[in-house]
């Protein structure tokens, strides 16, 4: 297989490229279904003539159906759409990048997922399903999962197939609020997946911005104390990773607050810690929950997409092995670049 793709890329480069596109509308009619052809040349940044032909194509083979109401995946059309993506791995040789990846970075397992999370919206479902594929390997009867939040855990939520989970499982918040969007916050992100796991769920239900003094004295809560220490026994812990730009928009972090973080080279955040480009910690805000300390041991599974995490990526995983990581191929892309 790997000489016959790479002969075809050398032959025959506009195949590869037909291919591509292919599989990139049925992706996104797998996803969206009925989804209409002007949104998904909005989605895919391609002309909307150009997806007009590849839709005729795909309805003339009977992968898709065309109707008033948008653009359905037919039972032939799903079929094609898991085999496809598997061969669109090889074209783009995602297992050398993985394997290049994982000789660089502290992680047992990284799985790379076609395209970009920053342009395209259903990359972030493709490496939600790719985490809850890994989750499946690992998590036993009696489990506790501690899940973060933000929206592309969101989709880890919701690629989740409520059959065939081990009994008794429990999920768990990674920290408190953000007061941002309800539905990504990481405690909605626990009972989401606790309720398709089948499981249990505890939540905190408490801001993660409070006032130190205020978190103080609410820690020693018999509520909260209990439910900090259920989190910290987590044996599995599913995070994503923020950027500093990114954080000072959630956390709505004040001017003179952001001018300190610049000047200590604050590149990531995790749990409310602030690394540098060398992995040091050089911030933090006090928050409930998990703390980076508290991963050693534990099954951690990474998740992050875009080209603009990759510093961020590279700061929070230099002293800490995970167990894998999931990403996106633009964020794959430029790890590899920032490394040479």
């Amino acid at each position: 297989m790997d000489k016959f793709v790479s002969l075809q890329r050398q032959i025959a480069p506009e195949i590869v490229k037909v291919l591509e596109i292919r599989y990139s509308i049925l992706r996104h009619v797998h996803f969206y279904q009925p989804i209409g052809r002007r949104t998904l040349s909005a989605h895919l940044s391609v002309k909307e003539r150009t997806v007009r032909s590849e839709l005729e194509f795909l309805r003339r083979q009977g992968f898709v159906s065309v109707s008033s109401s948008g653009v359905n995946l037919t039972s032939d059309g799903e079929i094609i759409f898991q085999e496809l993506g598997q061969y669109v791995r090889e074209l783009r040789g995602f297992a050398g990048l993985e394997q290049s990846l994982e000789r660089l970075l502290p992680i047992r397992q990284i799985v790379v997922v076609a395209g970009d999370s920053n342009r395209d919206p259903a990359v972030k479902k493709d490496m939600g399903r790719a985490v809850v594929r890994i989750l499946r390997e690992i998590v036993e009867e009696g489990d506790i999962v501690a899940a973060g939040g933000g929206t592309t855990m969101v989709e880890v939520a919701k690629a989740i197939v409520p059959s065939g989970w081990p009994r008794n499982i429990t999920v768990v918040p990674t920290r408190g609020s953000l007061g941002e969007e309800v539905d990504i916050q990481a405690d909605s992100v626990a009972v989401d997946m606790a309720r398709l796991l089948g499981g249990m769920y505890r939540v905190l239900n408490v801001p993660d911005d409070l006032h130190p003094e205020t978190i103080s004295r609410i820690v020693n809560e018999p509520r909260i104390k209990e439910i900090l220490e259920l989190i910290k026994t987590a044996r599995i812990v599913i995070h994503g990773v923020g950027t500093l730009e990114e954080m000072v928009m959630r956390r709505n972090i004040p001017p003179e607050e952001v001018e300190i973080l610049k000047s200590l080279g604050a590149v990531a955040e995790m749990f409310g810690y602030y690394f540098d480009n060398e992995g040091n910690m050089v911030y933090y805000t006090p928050s409930m929950g998990i703390r980076p300390e508290d991963l050693w041991g534990k099954k951690t599974i990474v998740v992050a997409g875009g080209a603009n995490k990759a510093q961020a990526l590279l700061a929070v995983v230099k002293h800490h092995a995970r167990e894998a990581l999931v990403i996106d191929e633009a964020g794959a892309l430029r790890i590899l670049e920032v490394k040479k």
